[in-house]
């Protein structure tokens, strides 16, 4: 049996597919970091390799370093979600486009994580 496009999707066969969202979150009160597979395959480091949130945010490009921290500490400080689009530029020297969204869990009324997904974004 062959699986066809969906019909009035406007995909043609042979059309490139959307990579879908991966997930991530950061605890804030360490820093420390959980991504989903995907997350790993956007950044191009192997999976489950440790890493810290300093090596990470490393390889973003200095503007979308600048954009994420403002973001971030606002969304951290207000309880805010956010979608930004950012460039990193990974380990084998590839530039990557890649839409981040966040959001902040609160426990007692203090925030405590950030969760969220990236999605590859490069060929849009």
């Amino acid at each position: 049996m062959l699986i066809q496009p969906l019909l009035g999707t406007g995909l043609r066969a042979g059309d490139p597919l959307i990579p879908l969202p991966a997930a991530w979150e950061c605890d804030l009160a360490t820093n420390g970091l959980r991504w989903s597979p995907g997350v790993y395959d956007l950044f191009g480091i192997p999976r489950g390799a440790p890493l810290t949130r300093d090596e990470v945010v490393a390889m973003y490009t200095p503007e979308s370093q600048a954009l994420l921290r403002a973001v971030r500490d606002r969304a951290v400080a207000e309880g805010a979600s956010f979608t930004i689009d950012v460039a990193i530029r990974r380990r084998d020297g590839a530039l990557r486009k890649m839409r981040l969204t966040a959001d902040v869990e609160f426990e007692n009324g203090r925030p405590v994580r950030l969760y969220g997904t990236k999605q590859d974004v490069t060929d849009e």
